[in-house]
């Protein structure tokens, strides 16, 4: 629902431009209606509308005077009036439209929802920045954990190691945290390969930054930087062997 807020001091325009909203804008709720300068900044300081319907001339001062107390305003503005001579002013003032009195009601309808329209394309469009964001986040050095309680974002460099419980895995992360995702591990394996991290066994990817030594004892365990033990399966023993003597 778009919010909205009706800032008149003429009780009966106020009465109109509801009767208007209930019959002709169904994606419209009135949060508030005001009827000065004082008492509708006070309102959309409370209320946070996406739209306002603004008079021009009020006893405490102008709908000018109004919009000048926002510095940045993020919601619509519909002027209405009973001077033709402030519409010029009030379009400078960014208004959607500049509806002079006596109200017609299929005018403001049509100027409410195309105020309604504007609003939904720019949170659209502010919703896909927002993804593509989030989606570049997935491609650098952070990944995102959404737990049935929090949404965690992690470096990738802060986390040591990956732990599998079925359909489950944990992460263990460098200042001590343990979260725990509804996602199994071999989805973090395709996603976290290029980023210097292994699965070393079935159930446990391990970020090789993080290892501290390894056993090349029978046991074959790593040993990580928070001195967790991780087992290392026969077949990537040998890879990790032959890692570290190309490296030495």
């Amino acid at each position: 629902m778009i919010k909205l807020i009706i800032i008149d001091d003429e009780p009966m325009v106020s009465e109109l431009i509801a009767r208007t909203i209930e019959s002709y804008c169904p994606n419209v709720t009135i949060a508030a209606v005001a009827e000065s300068v004082k008492s509708g900044v006070s309102s959309i300081n409370e209320h946070n509308p996406d739209l306002i319907i603004l008079d021009v001339k009020m006893p405490d001062g102008s709908g000018f005077d109004l919009l000048k107390h926002f510095d940045k305003p993020d919601f619509k503005v519909i002027f209405i009036s009973g001077y033709m001579e402030y519409a010029i002013k009030g379009y400078k003032f960014g208004a959607i439209d500049y509806i002079l009195k006596p109200i017609d009601a299929e005018e403001l309808s049509l100027a409410i929802n195309r105020a309604d329209d504007l609003i939904r394309v720019e949170e659209k469009m502010q919703f896909k920045a927002l993804e593509a964001n989030i989606k570049a986040l997935n491609k650098s050095d952070k990944i995102i954990l959404k737990t049935s309680e929090h949404v965690h974002l992690v470096n990738t460099t802060d986390i040591i190691r990956i732990e599998a419980d079925g359909n489950y895995s944990t992460f263990y992360i460098e200042d001590g945290r343990k979260v725990i995702v509804c996602v199994a591990i071999k989805e973090w394996e395709g996603m976290l390969i290029d980023r210097g991290f292994h699965r070393i066994h079935k159930s446990h990817i391990i970020n090789i930054n993080k290892l501290s030594y390894f056993d090349k004892t029978d046991s074959g365990d790593v040993i990580m930087s928070d001195s967790s033990v991780v087992p290392v399966s026969f077949r990537k023993r040998e890879m990790l062997l032959n890692l570290f003597n190309s490296l030495t």
